[in-house]
């Protein structure tokens, strides 16, 4: 049987695709920056010489995954605080 942090792990990727499929994909804003986004890297690969591009596209990799790692970190705290704030609830209704 896989351990809990592989299943949780899974269970936050379902969960945050969800989310971005549903909320985020469709918002106005995130379009707009997505585009100007794609627009910049592309500006930006055009001055980027040849020698250079391997080590910019790193960059971006790393960026990326940096980006992911803090949005995991906040998903992961969002829950904590959830069921913190279920906890709170139950116990200050049962006193």
């Amino acid at each position: 049987m896989e351990n809990f942090e592989e299943i949780f792990n899974q269970f936050k990727a379902l969960c945050m695709e969800s989310i971005g499929n549903l909320v985020i994909y469709n918002s106005k804003e995130y379009k707009r920056l997505s585009q100007e986004s794609d627009r910049l890297f592309m500006e930006l690969c055009d001055y980027v010489k040849p020698e250079g591009m391997a080590l910019f596209l790193d960059y971006c990799n790393v960026i990326t995954l940096l980006q992911g790692t803090a949005e995991s970190v906040m998903y992961e705290q969002g829950l904590r605080d959830g069921f913190s704030l279920i906890k709170l609830m139950f116990t200050s209704n049962n006193t």
